[in-house]
């Protein structure tokens, strides 16, 4: 073969090798198109089916336990206001006698007593006044219902035992609520005197609880308590030696508590 015939013939061959390549990577770019297109039908019938599935029926709501055949006045009180809030705490509630010596002991003790979680699920009501404030109680409530929480006196703040309350941040809450229109050097938050706690509650010290208040104000709860895991803590309920646990969530929506940051940081 002379060299011309050569030079053609390997021509050839490259281009008929190049051909095939060509056709070769436009066969995989066709299956790559047919791919992306299964996938986008695919995910349209998904999108299809789960707009027309109708949604899964929530869990019913947890029963409320059963009242003590010996249950004291307070605590058939307490039990029946949170049984009436029934829809409102699906997850339930419960209600726990725990020893006399329960103050006496370390926090782990009375968690093993409840079976809480953790140490930081343990918490603790406390109404506190604005002491710059000069009404007397039964003054000093909230002016215009819950809308006007904010001109209130006199607040319930729930923390946790393992945190230390900063009474500046209720200070700050309460003022930014008022819209700037009280002085920050008018609104002082101090623990009120046990006297006054008891004629606004009905309880006495280490029994305060927002359940079944005399009096209702308003209710502020740490955020660190809205953010336990899980979501179930523990506060006293209108004796000493008893206690009611249920979702922190579930009370905020039931009892119209404020949540917010007042205690120090770690």
């Amino acid at each position: 073969m002379t060299v011309p015939l050569l030079l053609q013939a390997r021509q050839e061959g490259i281009l008929d090798r190049v051909g095939r390549v060509e056709r070769a990577v436009d066969l995989a770019h066709m299956q790559d198109d047919l791919l992306d297109a299964l996938d986008a039908l695919e995910h349209r019938i998904e999108a299809s089916e789960a707009s027309t599935t109708p949604p899964a029926t929530p869990p019913p709501a947890t029963p409320p336990p059963a009242l003590s055949p010996d249950a004291t006045e307070n605590e058939a009180t307490i039990h029946a206001e949170l049984a009436a809030l029934g829809p409102a705490f699906p997850s339930g509630f419960r209600l726990e006698r725990v020893p006399g010596d329960y103050y006496d002991r370390d926090l782990e003790f009375r968690r093993r007593c409840l079976s809480a979680w953790s140490t930081s699920h343990l918490c603790k009501s406390m109404v506190m006044e604005n002491t710059k404030d000069d009404r007397t109680f039964p003054g000093g409530l909230p002016e215009g219902g819950d809308d006007d929480w904010a001109s209130s006196k006199y607040v319930m703040v729930i923390v946790q035992y393992v945190s230390k309350l900063q009474a500046e941040k209720i200070r700050d809450f309460v003022y930014e609520a008022r819209g700037g229109k009280t002085p920050r050097k008018k609104i002082k938050f101090r623990l009120a005197p046990e006297e006054v706690s008891d004629a606004i509650t009905g309880f006495s010290h280490n029994a305060v609880t927002p359940i079944a208040t005399r009096t209702r104000i308003p209710v502020l709860l740490s955020h660190r308590i809205a953010a336990l895991e899980p979501d179930f803590f523990w506060l006293g309920a209108g004796e000493v030696d008893l206690k009611v646990g249920f979702s922190a969530r579930e009370f905020a929506g039931a009892y119209g508590a404020l949540t917010l940051d007042c205690t120090y940081d770690d």
